[in-house]
């Protein structure tokens, strides 16, 4: 006989027993898709940057109402027995008799609560995910001038922390050729400010509420204004290297002041200089001036947990394939219902990150240069 499973859990363990698999279908539809909300959410509460609040994010989506707290009273009890639904602290076991098997099928027959969980990880796939792989849009003439002008500077203050040879594979700016006799280098090509988080957040407002939740402490201030072209947000890199930093093939971990890299994916979906590194790889930043800021631990650190919740959701692909068939929606290269449903979702996008734009696109590496992927051209941050 299978022993019964009363144990007490977290909040955020509570929450990923509940979107373990059962026989209630857990998905929502998104650009003629079916995306598994189970995937997205456990990535999100096991893989977060600050999963506590990740939790605590969903659980208010969950008590929101007095029908949906009196459901989950019916459901769970608070481990501390003076605590009272719906602001726990020390965590949840099952209502007696109920073990967290009939927990989690009760939960999701409630059509109320099936539905918070649905809205909220929904939310973040497109609020988060998806919005902050999608390349910014292309700069007018009358911006691309300001354009180059902030990316040169935000790219010379990360030449005078870092030299003229990118600390991840070693490529040497061709722009500095002859280099430094103390310089070693395997290649040469032109090199680029990559931002941490990507120059988008600047004007994404929905973007920087999600990444506020997901690092557990307002972002605001990092990545709005001049901030978001602060060295702190920035690495140099070559195109194909920004690209994969940009996809979240890679990223970089910040623990005591140590950066280390990391791979998220195996060297043949990297660029080959990453055969030269191995996983782990210590990153020396500011070498060549301690006087500019070296990236902040927290945005690497935000970056790596968000490419971690990709890789581990398989979310990756499936927001490539979107991203590729917006791609073609803009070209003009869609027709019939897969137009209607192809701008429908881009469109929902879109709005819900509409606001008054200060953009400035220094994204986009020297004015109009573009990363180029089987023939279409794509943007990283």
């Amino acid at each position: 006989m299978t022993e019964l499973d009363n144990s007490e859990k977290t909040l955020a363990e509570t929450l990923i027993t509940i979107l373990e698999p059962c026989e209630v279908s857990l998905a929502f539809d998104y650009h003629n898709r079916s995306i598994d909300v189970r995937a997205i959410g456990t990535a999100l509460l096991r893989w977060g940057y600050d999963r506590d609040s990740l939790a605590r994010d969903l659980w208010k989506r969950t008590t929101d109402s007095p029908q949906k707290i009196e459901l989950l009273r019916k459901l769970l009890r608070p481990c501390d027995a003076r605590k009272v639904l719906p602001s726990p602290e020390s965590g949840f076991v099952p209502r007696r008799p109920r073990t967290w098997q009939d927990v989690r099928l009760k939960f999701l027959l409630s059509d109320d609560l099936r539905a918070s969980v649905i809205g909220w990880t929904r939310d973040f796939y497109l609020d988060l995910l998806l919005t902050i792989m999608a390349p910014s849009h292309t700069p007018t003439p009358s911006e691309r001038n300001t354009a180059t002008r902030n990316q040169q500077t935000f790219r010379s203050k990360l030449f005078d922390r870092d030299g003229v040879v990118s600390l991840i594979g070693r490529v040497l700016d061709i722009r500095s050729y002859p280099p430094p006799s103390d310089m070693t280098y395997l290649s040469a090509a032109p090199l680029q400010g990559a931002h941490i988080i990507p120059f988008s957040a600047n004007s994404h407002p929905e973007l920087r509420r999600a990444l506020s939740i997901f690092a557990g402490q307002s972002v605001e201030t990092l990545l709005t204004g001049s901030q978001i072209n602060d060295p702190s947000n920035g690495l140099l890199l070559d195109v194909l290297t920004h690209q994969a930093f940009g996809t979240f093939r890679f990223g970089i971990e910040c623990q005591d002041k140590t950066y280390r890299l990391r791979k998220l994916y195996p060297d043949i979906l990297l660029p080959m200089s990453f055969s030269l590194h191995n996983d782990g790889d210590e990153l020396f930043f500011g070498w060549k001036s301690h006087l500019v800021p070296r990236p902040s631990s927290l945005l690497c650190n935000v970056h790596l947990a968000i490419g971690y919740v990709l890789r581990e959701s398989n979310a990756f692909s499936m927001i490539f394939s979107i991203l590729e068939d917006e791609e073609e929606f803009n070209s003009g290269n869609t027709d019939g219902d897969y137009w209607l449903v192809t701008g429908a979702s881009y469109l929902e996008r879109k709005l819900r990150g509409l606001a008054v734009s200060n953009y400035s696109d220094t994204d986009r590496p020297d004015g109009d240069e573009r990363l180029v992927k089987d023939n279409h051209f794509v943007t990283a941050g």
